[in-house]
């Protein structure tokens, strides 16, 4: 164990974590970890070095801002890299009974090379907490800091974020799952807007219970990518080809998992599905970021689940400018674009589509439209006008439940040569 000189010896409670602890690395004791101190700061600290013959250890703390934090726990930046941008790191030595006996204050350049984390010690795959459907908001800076918020200001990011947890629910409506998002209290002295999901399972699905471990760890997957990983792709890429992004697959990944533990095949349509959902609910999330700019209460915030004890687990961070990033990389409503021509066919005409996505009381959805005998296609907004019963026994949801390709009569609209709607009228057997 190297020796410290004692001038950087300190009197602190910075480094000491009194909450939030959270295991990062084990190996016969805890080797990584996180927390927070008294103050509300986060810290990431790790083991260092045991003395056999004093039983004492040395560990390394270092105190991090949320938006370093939620890089780091995302595998953007290394341990090492974090230890470097502070240019200083608390030193804390413990007895064998996790009593502190001594803390520093050190400069970088007093540590011997050999004790510092590799360059490459990025944070090891974290597990996702199991049947965790318990999602929270902390909100931060400016009078959040101080445990106050104006009440206008809670309730309108409130209305908003829970608009935005409705929307992104919705790639979950293929399994008649049927989720209820509620608002949970917020905890004592902090500024955490809690929400819980539950699910009501449609009679007809009873056979197959739901697997809360599977729809948890996807929509964790789903939440962190939206508000993380979604800025960082590449422009166009969802109506371009979403599979060339790694983010993109393993969401996709998650999602037909859901499907494997129904014991059914995934739809063939799911990356549409998520394309789909991905343009919706970031939009919805961009409501609520935008709302950072009026309110006088917050200026950022941190998008985590919660466990049963109450932790934290930190899986995104919010800013200001979350519209301007992922404006180029969703899709957007023909009506907001320059639209230079619309063509619309003046009769029905014969098309071959599969409906990934219908509502069958209000007869509208998404499908994908193939335009000759290949296997291009065009995504496209269904709307399917009928006269008497429901579209439940529909050739459009059986082309869904089955995810069959299926020949319909229907009115197509393209804008600028590319299809964007089909509308179908038909009149059902009451």
């Amino acid at each position: 164990m190297f020796e410290l000189n004692l001038q950087y010896r300190i009197k602190t409670s910075l480094p000491v974590i009194t909450g939030n602890y959270k295991i990062l690395h084990y190996d016969e004791f805890p080797i990584l970890f996180s927390g927070t101190n008294n103050y509300g700061n986060k810290l990431i600290g790790s083991y260092s070095y045991e003395d056999d013959e004093t039983d004492l250890f040395r560990y390394f703390l270092i105190i991090v801002s949320d938006k370093q934090y939620v890089d780091f726990y995302n595998g953007k930046i290394s341990y090492r890299s974090l230890i470097e941008t502070n240019e200083s790191l608390f030193i804390i030595d413990k007895d064998i009974n996790d009593h502190i006996i001594d803390t520093f204050h050190v400069p970088l350049e007093s540590i011997p090379a050999d004790y510092l984390p590799h360059i490459k010690s990025f944070i090891p795959l974290q597990k996702q907490t199991q049947n965790n459907l318990n999602f929270a908001f902390s909100l931060k800076g400016k009078l959040a800091d101080l445990h106050k918020a104006k009440v206008n200001d809670i309730n309108n990011v409130n209305e908003r974020i829970y608009n935005y947890l409705q929307d992104s629910l919705e790639t979950l409506n293929v399994f008649q799952l049927n989720p209820i998002v509620y608002s949970q209290p917020s905890q004592a002295a902090s500024y955490r807007l809690n929400f819980d999901i539950e699910f009501k399972q449609e009679q007809q699905m009873s056979m197959f219970p739901i697997d809360k471990k599977k729809v948890g760890e996807f929509l964790q997957t789903y939440l962190n990518y939206i508000s993380y990983s979604l800025p960082e792709e590449d422009d166009g890429f969802l109506e371009d080809n979403p599979e060339k992004s790694k983010g993109f697959s393993d969401l996709k990944s998650k999602y037909e998992e859901i499907f494997t533990s129904y014991n059914t095949e995934p739809l063939s349509a799911v990356s549409d599905i998520l394309v789909e959902n991905i343009s919706s609910s970031a939009e919805k999330l961009s409501e609520v970021t935008e709302y950072l700019k009026s309110n006088n209460s917050f200026d950022s915030i941190l998008l985590g689940y919660t466990d049963d004890n109450g932790g934290f687990s930190t899986i995104g961070y919010l800013i200001e400018d979350y519209k301007a990033l992922i404006d180029s990389k969703i899709l957007h409503n023909e009506e907001e674009l320059y639209i230079e021509n619309i063509i619309v066919d003046p009769t029905p005409q014969s098309y071959r589509i599969l409906v990934y996505d219908m509502n069958t009381e209000t007869g509208k959805g998404r499908a994908r439209l193939y335009p000759d005998d290949t296997e291009d296609y065009y995504r496209v907004k269904l709307h399917v006008y009928t006269v008497g019963d429901s579209l439940s026994n529909s050739i459009f949801t059986k082309s869904l439940n089955e995810s069959k390709v299926v020949n319909v009569e229907g009115i197509g609209t393209r804008i600028n040569g590319v299809f964007k709607k089909l509308e179908c009228y038909i009149e059902l057997k009451t």
